[in-house]
């Protein structure tokens, strides 16, 4: 009889994503405490096998791999915005005709006034300019805040406009409020002036998140993420109330659903200095190890849907967005001194920076403000999102061992703009390839709720450049594809590694059991975008615990 006793044995076909490179395939692992304690050949591994070890053996139609880390998104935010109207890709119509519904509901159960927030309107797809006239007409008297797709810009009625007192403000540092002619606001706001009606809304209260991060969890496990990094609330929160202290409470009390690595901003620095804040850092109490200190996350630009997103050179002549809001170039939000100032100060204090750059001129900024940073031992200095990289910087991130997190779900979403308002210069964006044979370290995330929190896709479009349905000769730069296992490798090692886990993100002995069992055929055949974008696990485990199984799954 063996000394230790395999609480679950795998047998079956099984990629560690483990060692230098590739996939790491084994023939069987053994799970006992919530980690791998053997992995190789079956009759080594079955050695393991005691009075109630519970033993799958896998159909050859079925793998093994590890669970996904989604390394940018917006937990909390996203998790309370699945029940508020989506209106990704609706026209002026649709728009107004998902205000009505919403208004219409809330009216019949008695709620004549309370606030309607929604998500995912952009500019190409309305077809026109919005103004707050559009929901005065579908929401009479009601306040309504629409976050853009990219949730750089937000749409506002007249009663959110007036809540607000908007009409007595001033354009604030970094942003603009959009008038008309006499000088009112005429309903939308760019980058810091969108989130001057926050104070005006009703804050969640800690049961309203509780209960739906507890729900948005279990539809991340059903995708096969079971661990996040959470840069921070959409919109401002000084007290930390849905953030680092919200989730550390979470964990203490055993009820945090995955793992979870959250970020403050930049206006909850002092506090979060103040309250023992630091990059890594676990909770006491925490018995299931699911709560880190994860980053101070900052801004370089805003975004390409609201061009904003700061380039090295003027967008191009006729872009199809029109006049960018902050000049011919963009919109930087913060200067170099201005970044590198507060991100020296956190990282003194032990807290490293994720400083958000999507335009070249932006990511060039970040990196010179990464390179002179000091080290901190928690995590790495990140660039998010690196949407559009100049060629002179795409070897520095390797060279200064900077993480580029990318989100490769908004090649989907943003190929066309790229192409409109980059022209050229759209051959270095999302350039996975380059930067993955550099060396680079390539966290992926989803974005959610800017995108959605399904992380296939995105797989889709780093493999293939192109997403379901998408005819084969319309792929996005195809020479910036990367080979599954690279993708796999982003989905699943890399965000760990950026946080220096080194016990996560894959299934060699010492490693956290968190992994998927998934149809084999994702390994064996030519990808194909429609095949990959829809792939499910058929059950998902986080240490070593099924928190997830799929109709089908029946060992």
């Amino acid at each position: 009889m063996p000394d230790l006793i395999a609480e679950r044995l795998i047998i079956g076909r099984i990629a560690t994503l483990g060692g230098a490179s590739g996939f790491g395939w084994v023939e069987a692992i053994a799970i006992a405490g919530g980690r791998i304690v053997a992995a190789g050949h079956a009759a080594e591994v079955e050695a393991l096998t005691g009075l109630g070890t519970t033993l799958w053996r896998l159909p050859t139609d079925l793998a093994v791999m590890p669970s996904f880390t989604d390394a940018h998104i917006h937990l909390a935010s996203a998790a309370l915005g699945a029940g508020q109207p989506d209106l990704t890709g609706l026209d002026r119509d649709g728009v107004v005709r998902a205000i009505t519904t919403a208004h219409d509901e809330r009216l019949a159960a008695g709620d004549g006034d309370s606030w309607l927030l929604g998500h995912g309107w952009s500019f190409p797809a309305l077809g026109a300019h919005p103004d707050a006239g559009w929901l005065d007409e579908a929401a009479p008297g009601r306040p309504v805040a629409l976050w853009a797709h990219d949730h750089h810009s937000r749409w506002l009625s007249a009663r959110a406009i007036q809540l607000a007192g908007l009409a007595a403000q001033s354009d604030p540092p970094s942003g603009r409020i959009e008038r008309d002619d006499d000088g009112r606001p005429s309903g939308v706001m760019y980058e810091a002036a969108a989130g001057l009606v926050d104070a005006s809304i009703p804050a969640a209260t800690a049961a309203d998140v509780d209960w739906a991060v507890g729900a948005y969890a279990r539809t991340l496990a059903e995708l096969g993420v079971t661990s996040v990094h959470d840069p921070g609330g959409l919109a401002p929160d000084p007290q930390l109330r849905g953030g680092p202290v919200f989730y550390r409470q979470m964990a203490i009390a055993g009820r945090l659903p995955l793992r979870v690595m959250a970020s403050v901003r930049e206006e909850q620095l002092e506090r979060a200095i103040g309250m023992g804040f630091r990059s890594g850092r676990t909770v006491e109490g925490d018995e299931r190890g699911r709560y880190r200190d994860g980053w101070l996350k900052l801004f370089s630009d805003g975004a390409l849907g609201s061009r904003t997103a700061a380039l090295l050179a003027p967008y191009e002549p006729g872009d199809p967005g029109g006049v960018p809001p902050g000049g011919a170039s963009g919109m930087p939000v913060r200067s170099f001194e201005q970044l590198a100032d507060v991100a020296g100060r956190a990282a003194v204090a032990g807290i490293a920076s994720e400083i958000h750059a999507i335009g070249d001129a932006a990511v060039r900024t970040v990196l010179d403000v990464i390179e002179g940073l000091p080290v901190v031992p928690g995590a790495m200095h990140r660039v998010e999102h690196a949407q559009l990289v100049d060629p002179a910087d795409l070897g520095r991130f390797a060279a200064l061992g900077i993480p580029a997190s990318v989100q490769p779900s908004h090649l989907l979403s943003d190929a066309s703009a790229m192409r409109g308002s980059w022209g050229r210069r759209a051959a270095t964006a999302f350039p996975l390839a380059t930067l993955a044979g550099t060396g680079a370290l390539l966290p992926f995330g989803t974005d959610a709720p800017v995108e959605p929190a399904d992380p296939w896709p995105g797989m889709a479009a780093a493999v293939c450049r192109r997403g379901p349905g998408w005819p084969k000769g319309d792929a996005f730069h195809p020479e910036q594809a990367i080979g599954l296992d690279r993708a796999l490798r982003g989905a699943c090692l890399d965000g760990p590694r950026s946080a220096h886990l080194e016990d996560q993100g894959h299934l060699d002995v010492g490693a956290r059991a968190d992994l998927l069992v998934l149809p084999a055929a994702i390994f064996d055949e030519t990808p194909d975008p429609d095949r990959l974008a829809t792939t499910r696990p058929t059950a998902t485990l986080l240490d070593g615990e099924v928190i997830y199984r799929g109709p089908d799954f029946d060992l």
